[in-house]
């Protein structure tokens, strides 16, 4: 009798060991997870930001800035999200839309010279608007 209520304690030692070693290996996986997750949307930001980035800057030609409106209009057509679609504003208006960016690719002129500049979502963190400024 005495054997085996120790093998019964024995037993349930070993069940006890194993739901332990279970439990902290699914809440390691579930931590490495997150990590990797993190990490894959912050290359995304910087993917996404990084068509941008190369336009912004002073002393720009017109030339970059009509390629911009078209990057930028290429880019708002794939996005099905308004929050990660960039508005350019130009002379204190907003341009968002494909007509809206093919007006403002045609206002810009290529002999003059721009400064643009990049404003980015708190929550994402990816450029939202970018201002063009003539020089």
């Amino acid at each position: 009798m005495e054997n085996a209520s120790k093998a019964l304690i024995i037993a349930g030692a070993i069940l006890l060991a194993i739901l332990i070693i279970g439990l902290g290996m699914m809440v390691f996986n579930n931590a490495k997870n997150a990590l990797t997750s993190a990490n894959l949307d912050q290359e995304q930001i910087d993917a996404f930001n990084s068509k941008f980035e190369s336009y912004i800057g002073d002393n720009k030609r017109g030339t970059d800035v009509r390629t911009l409106c078209s990057t930028v209009s290429s880019s708002n057509a794939t996005e099905s999200e308004d929050e990660y679609k960039i508005t350019i504003v130009y002379e204190g208006k907003n341009y968002k839309t494909q007509s809206e960016l093919i007006t403002l690719r045609d206002l810009i002129k290529n002999g003059l010279r721009y400064e643009l500049t990049a404003t980015f979502n708190d929550n994402t963190h990816l450029i939202s608007i970018i201002t063009i400024t003539k020089k």
